[in-house]
């Protein structure tokens, strides 16, 4: 398990080790396709620090909404109750390195069963030295409304090494280049 910073909820620490996730997208949030449960498509707008801009909470991180027209929003996960889940002893040394970050919702009433109720997004990095850019893949919904994203690349946020100075750091997703931990 990863701490979290409170000023920047794109941004998780470990022991030597930051994971910031604030440059992956140009401007967020970022909108995405994918299928449903049970059937149909739908968009879904994901944003690190929260404004959707989509769902009326500013807190939601994760919004959801049927591609068919429907004018009914899923809040699918929140930014303050996220959870980052990574290697915290010596990241930047790792290749192949993967975290999770997962967003719950903050359920409005547990009683609920009509989709109102607890929704949790979980968003899989997987450090792939040979994809360029970030690539992204809403891989849809499993039961329960728990979705699942995936972000593949060379340089998407996660720790790494400066191999000239040496300076620890994470790898910033706009310039391909590491920038040190304490900026």
């Amino acid at each position: 398990m990863l701490q979290l910073i409170v000023k920047n909820p794109c941004r998780a620490y470990g022991n030597a080790s930051v994971y910031d996730i604030t440059n992956l997208v140009k401007e967020w949030p970022i909108t995405l396709q994918g299928p449903g449960f049970s059937a149909g498509e739908y968009n879904y707008w994901w944003s690190c620090a929260g404004k959707t801009q989509y769902c009326e909470d500013i807190d939601t991180a994760v919004c959801q909404q049927r591609i068919d027209g429907s004018p009914v929003r899923f809040n699918a996960g929140n930014v303050s109750p996220q959870l980052w889940f990574g290697l915290f002893n010596g990241a930047a040394f790792q290749t192949n390195l993967t975290w999770d970050i997962m967003y719950p919702n903050l359920q409005s009433d547990p009683k609920l069963i009509d989709g109102t109720g607890i929704r949790v997004t979980v968003v899989h990095f997987i450090v792939d030295a040979n994809i360029e850019k970030p690539l992204f893949t809403m891989n849809g919904e499993n039961k329960y409304t728990e979705y699942s994203i995936t972000v593949r690349g060379k340089c998407i946020g996660q720790p790494a090494v400066n191999q000239t100075t040496f300076a620890q750091g994470y790898c910033d997703p706009q310039t391909g280049q590491v920038v040190p931990a304490h900026q």
